[in-house]
């Protein structure tokens, strides 16, 4: 149940916590080799009596600490809860010797245990000597190292060296690299909850070629105190959170107040108040704090600690990730290196852009055992139990850090030349080259022939290059429109498929029973009648499967032909087809024009445009009240050969800090965002209609309203 050494000596500082230590001396003596070093844990607990030493700490698996929960004096919540922590000096050293006094005792408890006897295998555990003994103190005498550190507050704890536990673990199984003791460092630095304001328990380390005045006491890195961006957090046990971000170049904090609720087993929403009929979060309360680095821009940083950018980053390698602390102490292994429990890293890989790394963060999150009960351990000890406590807590975490995100985002990637007052994009991403004022300019120079010529093919070039690209481009329009529909494709079409399953074999079985039935003949009217019933369903089955595919089959890349006159409201009716379960499921009230307008568009190209509007929708809406949950389509034809299309949510809005962003490319404020959707259906009404996708000021519902402009082939 220990994974390592570094685990062993952690389970062995729980321990002392729970003793009510006010430090805890990990102290490694003569060498770090096997067999030859040692290592000791020290502490200024309250120690134990002899009949505590025999009765409880000598026997696996006692429940003492389940009956009594809080520790003697200060009244701490108690970490251990299995009683097996204490046997991790076996997977140290081959010997243990056991020094403890308790508080108010005259007599100190000596005992020796040789782990090699459980080795072996004739022995039974009856016959393994094991000596303890009542003794005037030793080790524990009043005035040692570091004994009277930090004051108790309780005059039965007198903290002045006289109670306590001495752990010396001798021949050590295994020897120590330098890599090793550093990711001990990094570990114990780590233990204590940064949450706790004055720190009532502390952790020292010394190595062998040091002396007990030279023992380092173990903090996080000087980084930590100059993040670039801060993310803190609270949220209650129903889902309420209030979250502030504050990004310290510019000063600036937004706070967000709402509700995180789930509306699906593995679906996490937020909401500005509570949404009906779904599920409270199941890990809460929980409060968290959040520090993010750029990595890139750590100059500030250099200047405040002087230790080099190399350093520096070191630093931030060596505390990167976000750790979980229970009633002040690190639920192991969460924020150790390489244990993205977040998956920050793959949304990272997904939208580099906009989505920050495992390696650009620290952070910590307070729980506790009390508090979140279903936020409970693996029988190993390491982990949280994989539950649905856990996934919310994972979602909480991401859908809070998608907020500093986007902020970071505005602030760090702004583009020129887009409006800042109404966020629409006016440049198309692939226009042609412009040379008309370069050719002027070479004619007034007196420019020959040849050199004219020689523009004019290359424009031409150029020209003909940027329709090949957007051809290609074309496809990937429908690439990135399909990916969003994978899901619900594999979610609509697994439901008609085991009903195909389940009624086929209901066939097989019937037809079966009626090969074999001798009087089968009177019993044909009822069993044709069956079989067309069940063979009916099936064909519905597959009619629906059918359906499914002939939906998407329009997003498979094919090159886009000539536009055909087609009905409008049709192309629109199918787009909101493909999220009809979303919508019934949520209770979206969709409008749409009745009349017959007949277009000439690309029916994908348009269905596409609509599809990540409706999508966005969806998700926003959410956070709506579901009585109030609507989607408006319109449209208007404001001159000859225009048309304006109208598309309206009554969601929370897009905010004005950030309706300059949401046509910039990766720019989201989803959690799993990827900041496609807008550029993609900007680019096809700017490309193939010449017109723009516009985000209006007001619309004719309370939320975001969005104009499609389309001044060609319409």
């Amino acid at each position: 149940m220990i994974s390592s050494e570094t685990v062993a000596l952690i389970e062995l500082v729980k321990n002392s916590y729970d003793a009510d230590a006010g430090y805890v001396l990990i102290r490694f003596h003569k060498s770090l080799e096997q067999d030859i070093g040692s290592v000791s844990v020290e502490d200024n607990g309250h120690g134990m009596s002899l009949s505590v030493v025999e009765r409880s700490w000598m026997e696996p698996a006692t429940n003492n600490k389940k009956k009594m929960k809080q520790s003697a004096y200060l009244k701490r919540r108690l970490l251990g809860e299995k009683g097996v922590g204490r046997f991790a000096a076996a997977r140290l050293a081959s010997e243990l010797e056991l020094s403890t006094r308790a508080a108010g005792s005259s007599k100190e408890i000596y005992a020796y245990f040789d782990w090699s006897q459980f080795d072996n295998e004739d022995v039974y555990l009856d016959e393994v000597i094991v000596l303890a003994e009542e003794r005037d103190p030793e080790d524990l005498v009043a005035g040692r190292h570091l004994a009277d550190l930090h004051p108790s507050g309780h005059p039965e704890l007198p903290r002045d060296g006289s109670h306590g536990t001495v752990l010396r673990m001798n021949g050590l199984k295994r020897g120590w690299s330098t890599h090793e003791v550093g990711e001990l460092r990094r570990g114990l630095s780590r233990l204590i909850s940064p949450f706790e304001a004055e720190r009532e328990f502390r952790i020292f380390l010394q190595l062998p070629d040091e002396d007990e005045s030279s023992s380092q006491e173990l903090e996080p890195p000087e980084v930590i105190k100059y993040p670039h961006y801060t993310l803190k957090g609270d949220v209650d046990a129903q889902g309420k959170f209030h979250i502030a971000v504050e990004l310290h170049a510019t000063g600036e904090t937004e706070v967000f107040s709402g509700w995180f609720q789930r509306v699906a087993p593995t679906a996490v929403t937020e909401a500005i108040e509570p949404i009906e009929k779904a599920a409270f979060m199941t890990c809460g309360p929980i409060s968290f704090q959040i520090f993010v680095w750029d990595r890139d821009q750590l100059d500030n940083v250099e200047q405040k600690i002087g230790t080099g950018i190399r350093s520096i980053r070191k630093d931030l390698d060596s505390i990167a990730g976000i750790s979980i602390y229970r009633d002040g102490f690190r639920v192991l292994p969460y924020g150790e290196q390489e244990n993205d429990w977040l998956k920050l890293d793959l949304r990272r890989v997904q939208n580099p852009t906009l989505r920050i790394s495992n390696n650009q963060l620290t952070g910590f999150i307070k729980i506790g055992a009390d508090t979140n009960p279903q936020l409970k351990d693996q029988s190993n000890r390491e982990g949280l139990d994989n539950n649905q406590a856990y996934a919310d807590l994972q979602e909480i975490i991401r859908l809070s850090l998608a907020k500093l995100e986007s902020l970071r985002f505005r602030e760090k990637k702004k583009r020129p030349g887009l409006k800042e007052s109404g966020g629409a994009q006016e440049q198309p991403l692939l226009a042609s080259p412009d040379t008309v004022a370069l050719k002027e300019r070479l004619i007034q120079l007196g420019g020959d022939e040849e050199a004219l010529t020689l523009l004019e093919h290359t424009t031409n070039d150029w020209e003909a290059q940027i329709i090949r690209i957007k051809e290609v481009l074309s496809r990937y329009h429908s690439l990135a429109t399909l990916g969003q529909l994978v899901d619900k494709v594999i979610h609509d079409g697994r439901q008609p498929l085991l009903t195909i399953q389940g009624q086929s074999t209901l066939v097989l079985e019937a037809l079966q029973r009626a090969a074999g039935d001798p009087e089968i003949l009177p019993k044909c009217s009822g069993l044709i009648s069956s079989l067309t019933e069940r063979v009916s369903r099936v064909k519905d089955s597959a009619g629906l499967i059918d359906l499914l595919l002939r939906r998407i089959e329009p997003l498979g890349g094919r090159k886009k032909g000539r536009p055909s006159k087609v009905y409008l409201n049709e192309i629109v009716r199918n787009a909101f087809s493909h999220f009809s379960q979303e919508i019934d499921g949520l209770g979206i009230n969709v409008t749409i024009p009745n009349s017959d307008d007949l277009v000439q568009v690309d029916a994908l190209e348009l269905q596409e445009v609509l599809i990540n509007l409706i999508g966005n929708s969806i998700y926003w809406l959410q956070q709506s009240p579901k009585g109030g949950r609507k989607i408006l389509v319109e449209w208007t034809r404001p001159v000859a050969g225009e048309m304006d299309i109208i598309f309206a949510d009554s969601g929370p809005g897009i905010p004005k800090s950030n309706r300059s962003s949401i046509f910039e490319p990766y720019f989201s404020t989803k959690p799993d965002g990827l900041g496609l959707g807008l550029v993609i259906a900007g680019e096809i009404i700017r490309d193939y209609y010449n017109g723009s996708l516009e985000l209006l000021d007001t619309g004719p519902l309370s939320g975001a309203a969005f104009r499609i402009k389309l001044r060609k082939r319409v």
